[in-house]
């Protein structure tokens, strides 16, 4: 799998401009299968260590952070978000088990993609793919709640988000959206419990 070239196509030009220290890191069975930044992946590895592959939370990454960069007092860990795929390849689909916790909330939610016959599966990486577009679509509507709230409450101006990135991010969740509409059209896609919400 060509992983640099993968990532490389499928970071977006929003990203590029608006996220420039974006990263990714992918392990399969427990190793490192690629990543585009080797020096975080120290700070993965305990995590992973000290959570035994199980949930984490503050007190984790805290623990790997101060085991990584030795004890520091004015040390400050910060754990916003988590998001888990859990991928699964049957004979006759493949199904994406997501979920978030975030803002002390949790939510899940799976999406599976039937094969248009055993003989032409679908591609892993359309696939993935996918799985990514719905991550970010949501990520995108999350974001843009947030913006309407601060226009709302008149705190807008207290941040450096500025008109050409609230409408970078509205043409980046209109592409996605079509893109994912587009993949729904072409193969069966299902949804457990619903099809998530994109606002």
């Amino acid at each position: 799998m060509d992983w640099e070239n993968l990532w490389v196509r499928r970071l977006s030009q929003y990203e590029s401009n608006y996220n420039p220290d974006t990263w990714v890191s992918i392990h399969i069975d427990g190793e490192v299968a690629y990543t585009t930044e080797e020096d975080k992946m120290e700070v993965i590895d305990e995590i992973e260590n000290l959570s035994g592959s199980g949930e984490y939370g503050d007190s984790v990454i805290m623990e790997a952070a101060s085991n990584v960069t030795g004890e520091l007092d004015d040390l400050v860990v910060e754990h916003d978000s988590q998001t888990a795929y859990v991928f699964t390849f049957f004979p006759t689909y493949n199904r994406a088990a997501v979920l978030e916790r975030k803002g002390g909330k949790t939510g899940s939610f799976a999406v599976s993609v039937y094969h248009p016959n055993p003989k032409k599966p679908t591609r892993l990486s359309h696939f993935l793919g996918l799985s990514a577009d719905i991550l970010e679509a949501l990520t995108m509507s999350e974001f843009l709640q947030r913006i309407q709230s601060m226009v709302d409450d008149d705190t807008i101006s207290s941040t450096p988000i500025t008109p050409a990135q609230v409408g970078a991010a509205r043409n980046r969740k209109r592409d996605l959206m079509q893109q994912i509409t587009a993949f729904e059209s072409s193969l069966k896609v299902t949804y457990r419990p619903e099809r998530p919400s994109f606002g």
